[in-house]
């Protein structure tokens, strides 16, 4: 349980310091997690104005620590903000020609175009009247630099000119009152935006639109006598002056003002703690009322430690212990590897050309040599920086004939994929809100395959040429893992080694399908959102057997299949892929994937009603499935399928 009744006290043991611990801190709280990868958003990619830049003012130093900060949760995920940046800052120009100048002065009569002009010069830009409050009358720049706006531009937020050289000035926002002071700090602006933008998706949320209610003596009495404000300024945008307040598990924003479209606004990080400040303050609210998280992190499984015994098998038949009490010979770590400060990870490819190394900074070596090379020649390795936590474990694999890879795996649960003769991919090969513990990959009779372990006890093993992947539940404690070409996997636990016999039949039951959907090409279908190119990752996720996954992934279907329109192509060929995961009994989002084919029959396309026709002998059983809602998804099924008038 987190109190922000007591943020404040928080905010002032950081008094005089940059707010990013913070800002990490509050954002891991609610739930958002370190996608890893490389930013989506640079400094660089923001909309600056055309009202120009002065290079000759220095960027704050604050703005800079935090485009480069791995707290800055924006880069990552702007689409949390609904923002836009701007790099460098621009000068704020007063479109509505408001000027300190006399009206003797004035020439209505000039031409417009020249005005315009004008407006956009940056030596146009006078800023605060000379009447402020936050400058001298006799100040020389009373200019306003933009750093960001809101995403209608109904607000922006920049800093005073004059104190651009201040490692941390203060932030003022454009309100219908001209400019207000937002935050005592560059740094505690984005720590508040943080707190007004990320609760809305990782939290429980009540908005109370009646002003009767929300703005009630009685409510208001009870809000300031049971919840202690956050210690941080009003926030004010859109016309709203909102004052924020914290409890156990909770934010309260207040909205004063005729601006505010939401008197009242509840966050909670559980629906528990929700549902308690809405007891405290008196409010009725129904179910329906109360919009839970948007973006709910995988769970963490709960498993107790390894501790398997000869003959134990898995419950589908994927693995059967072999034996216990014996490990693979130890790999030798070239002297490179060894002499490598803070090294925290080595590995070696099973020819021995390819080596590489994690350090605690994050960073991954590699050396595409001989082990022999690699002793006498430490200076040939090529470093990345790609973790942003202590590497824990490295794999080397061979994706291909022509090809070498190494993963890696870090203490925040991130796993990177880097085939050496290109850039790592940016985006996460895979991640969990625990750390890595350990990574092998071999090739297999099927192809190369990797496995990794968490430290909650969870193994993932990918057949890296269809993408499938399996998910062992074996236990805690896992500190090692050896994938050899014979199919066995030795895990190395509290109890010692354990060889583990693989089937990859029951393994990657789909890995078939996954490969013959990679031989459609989606670019040329059309689906409700344009191109299909999303259209096989999501069947593919179908056949996850973790049902938040395949249910999510079935609900983004349709979406993108699911529509009256004639003009989407992309549902027909699906049609089959779909079919063939639902006569899976494993299958995790059977009722909703069974609605799903029905519905994309009853739509105008002759197309998908004739390829939902193909496949209905291979649904008819469902019938008499025991599950009701499956049997009702079938008669659906078969109504949608009735021949249409005009129709054989």
């Amino acid at each position: 349980m987190i109190d922000y009744g007591r943020f404040a006290e928080r905010l002032r043991r950081q008094q005089g310091r940059s707010r990013w611990e913070l800002l990490d801190a509050v954002q891991r709280e609610w739930g958002y997690e370190d996608p890893g990868g490389e930013p989506v958003a640079s400094r660089w990619g923001g909309e600056n104005s055309a009202y120009g830049i002065d290079e000759s003012l220095p960027v704050p130093a604050a703005l800079a620590e935090w485009w480069d900060s791995p707290a800055n949760s924006f880069s990552f995920r702007p689409r949390l903000y609904w923002t836009h940046t701007q790099w460098p800052p621009s000068i704020w120009v007063d479109e509505y020609g408001e000027r300190d100048v006399d009206e003797d002065d004035y020439d209505d009569s000039r031409d417009e175009d020249a005005e315009d002009e004008a407006r956009l010069d940056p030596s146009r830009a006078d800023g605060l009247p000379k009447d402020n409050p936050f400058l001298p009358p006799d100040a020389p720049d009373r200019r306003i630099c933009i750093f960001m706006s809101e995403y209608q531009y109904c607000n922006q937020w920049g800093y005073l000119a004059a104190e651009a050289s201040h490692p941390d000035p203060r932030v003022l926002v454009s309100t219908g009152s001209g400019w207000q002071l937002q935050s005592r700090s560059l740094s505690e602006f984005f720590l508040q935006l943080a707190l007004e933008r990320l609760p809305g998706t990782y939290g429980w949320t009540l908005k109370v639109r009646r002003p009767d209610v929300a703005g009630s003596p009685a409510v208001l009495e009870r809000l300031t006598a049971s919840y202690r404000e956050l210690g941080l300024l009003p926030w004010q945008e859109l016309g709203c002056d909102a004052l924020m307040y914290g409890g156990p598990d909770a934010l309260i924003s207040h909205g004063r003002g005729p601006g505010a479209d939401f008197p009242l606004v509840i966050h909670g990080r559980t629906r528990e703690a929700l549902l308690k400040v809405v007891e405290t303050l008196g409010i009725d609210c129904a179910d329906k009322d109360i919009k839970p998280p948007s973006e709910v992190p995988e769970p963490l499984e709960e498993l107790g430690p390894l501790a398997l015994t000869d003959g134990d098998t898995d419950d589908r038949g994927r693995w059967r212990v072999d034996s216990t009490g014996s490990a693979p010979a130890a790999v030798t770590v070239p002297a490179a590897l060894r002499a490598l400060p803070d090294r925290t990870a080595t590995a070696l490819d099973e020819d021995a050309t390819l080596a590489a190394a994690g350090d605690a900074e994050g960073r991954v070596h590699v050396w595409e040599c001989t082990v022999e090379a690699a002793a006498d020649e430490p200076s040939a390795a090529v470093s990345r920086q790609l973790h942003r936590a202590p590497v824990t474990a490295l794999a080397c694999v061979r994706p291909d004939d022509a090809h070498r890879a190494v993963v890696s795996g870090d203490a925040h649960g991130v796993v990177r994929y880097w085939r050496t003769d290109r850039d790592p991919r940016p985006l996460p090969f895979d991640r969990r809100r625990t750390a890595v513990t350990a990574l092998t990959a071999a090739v297999l009779a099927t192809g190369p395959a990797l496995a990794c372990a968490w430290a909650d006890g969870l193994v993932r093993v990918w057949d890296l040429a269809s993408g499938s992947v399996a998910r062992l539940r074996l236990g805690t404690g896992i500190t090692d893992l050896a994938l050899q070409s014979d199919g066995t996997l030795c895990v190395t636990g509290p109890s010692g080694p354990v060889t583990l016999r693989l089937d990859t039949e029951r393994l990657w039951p789909h890995r078939e399908l996954e490969l013959r959907l990679k031989d459609v090409d989606w670019g040329s279908y059309w689906s409700a959102r344009g191109p299909a190119h999303a259209v096989p990752d999501l069947i593919g996720k179908v056949a996850s057997d973790h049902k938040k996954t395949a249910m999510d992934a079935v609900h983004d279907l349709y979406r993108l299949l699911v529509s009256k329109s004639s003009g989407l192509t992309a549902a027909a060929p699906a049609v089959p892929f779909l079919a063939e995961l639902m006569t899976d009994p494993d299958n995790q989002a059977r009722p909703t994937l069974l609605l799903l084919i029905a519905d994309i029959a009853d739509c105008e396309s002759a197309e998908n009603r004739a390829a939902v026709r193909a496949v209905l002998p291979a649904l008819r059983h469902l019938h008499d499935d025991p599950l009701p809602s499956i049997r009702w998804a079938a008669a659906e099924l078969e109504k949608h399928c009735a021949p249409r008038p005009g129709e054989a």
